[in-house]
Formats: structure tokens, sequence, C-alpha cells
């Protein structure tokens, strides 16, 4: 985005509709779930924003955007790496893989992911997911679809692979579904992420979809003198 704007491109960005997050295994190395706890502590989503997508995200430790459900800064997003540290305590775990999907950008974010991980003791090793089909880490971009609260959490579990019933619809049953997922520690929230696209100077009305596609229904072309 930020080398579309310096080439002077219009640039349209959807809200977010993805959710960058961490899938972590809970057998093997990881069966123990304070190591799981550990390693949700010990990643720095800050330095993924600032650094991997250059501020074109949301910091999140929540499964549902604020947008959305308005108690995501209930779940704290801040790395604590002393008390990741703490809790490791003296176990050392074997060496771990942590597969990204995808190039680019989550191969970077996976790198930063792992050298946080062997800040709080972890032996990480990042991997594609081509070669690693039973990562012991996995780092993914899960589908924020809908206005539907209830609809958006359902199908986000069902893609990172968690049956865990949504029991109602409202903000208290949606705040303790999220919070006995999240509790687990084998899927880490990491960033609500949007999709942007460059504009030409030419391309006039352009507008997104719900899910941050092009919707080219009503865009022309602007005429050359």
């Amino acid at each position: 985005m930020r080398q579309a704007q310096q080439q002077h491109l219009s640039v349209v960005v959807s809200p977010p509709v993805e959710l960058l997050a961490l899938e972590v295994s809970d057998t093997g190395a990881l069966s123990n779930a304070v190591l799981r706890a550990a390693i949700a502590l010990a990643v720095d989503r800050g330095a993924l924003s600032n650094v991997i997508f250059q501020k074109q995200g949301e910091i999140t430790a929540s499964l549902l955007p604020q947008a959305l459900t308005g108690y995501a800064f209930l779940f704290p997003a801040d790395r604590d790496l002393n008390k990741a540290n703490e809790l490791r305590g003296g176990l050392t775990p074997p060496p771990l893989t942590l597969a990204a999907d995808g190039d680019g950008a989550m191969q970077l974010a996976a790198q930063r992911i792992a050298l946080n991980l062997r800040e709080a003791g972890f032996n990480v090793q990042v991997a594609n997911a081509h070669n690693a089909p039973h990562p012991d880490l996995a780092l993914r971009k899960l589908p924020l679809e809908g206005a539907d609260p209830a609809a958006a959490l359902e199908t986000l579990l069902r893609g990172a692979g968690e049956n865990v019933p949504v029991a109602g619809r409202n903000p208290n049953a949606l705040f303790r579904a999220e919070h006995d997922v999240l509790d687990l520690h084998t899927i880490v929230p990491l960033l609500d992420l949007p999709r942007a696209w460059a504009i030409g100077s030419r391309v006039r009305d352009v507008r997104l979809r719900a899910d941050g596609t092009p919707d080219l229904a009503g865009a022309s072309l602007e005429g050359t003198q």
C-alpha cells in the first residue's frame, strides 16, 4: 500500500476481512497447555503490525473485530516475555516447526514470530506450508465473513478446525464462546487485516464487496484526450 501511495495511485481499503492467527498444535511437543500459553504471550503483535504489515491492520487478541462485537478490547494483546518465560519454567521443548501459508509478508511474519519464540526459549524453525504438512505451529489468514457476529464466529472456527459450538447469539454468549476457545491456546489471534487495491488514475467508481474484493459493476475507464 505504501508503495502504491508513493506512486500517487488511489488506494481503496476494505474494513478488516481476514484474521491473521497462529494455530498451535495440542499434540506432541505442545500437548502441555502451559507451553501453548507461553507461546501466546511471547508473540509481539506490535512488531508484526508496524514492521511487516506497515500498520495496515489492527492488533487484536480476539477472534472477532472490535467493531463487530464491542468486546475485543477485553482480550489483552500486549506481549509479556517475562510471563512467557515464567510459564515455560525449566521445560525445554524439542524443536518446533512453524509453517506459513503463502509467501512475501506471510513468510516475513513467520520469521518474526519464530524470533519472538526463540526469545522465550523455544527452538522454532520456519518452513513453507507445502513442505510441512503437520507443523507444530501454522500462521494462517482466516476469513472474517458477514455482519452477524455469531455466524462470523462459527465460520472462523470451522476454518480453524475448532469444533466449539456457539451456544447463543447475544454478546455474553459470544464472549464466552471466544473465551473458551482462546483459553485452549490452540489459536492465537494476531491482527485484523483489510484488503487494499491500488486504482489507476483513469479508473472511476470502484467499490469493494463485503469480503474486500472489487466490485467492478459500476466502474468505468476514463477516456483519453
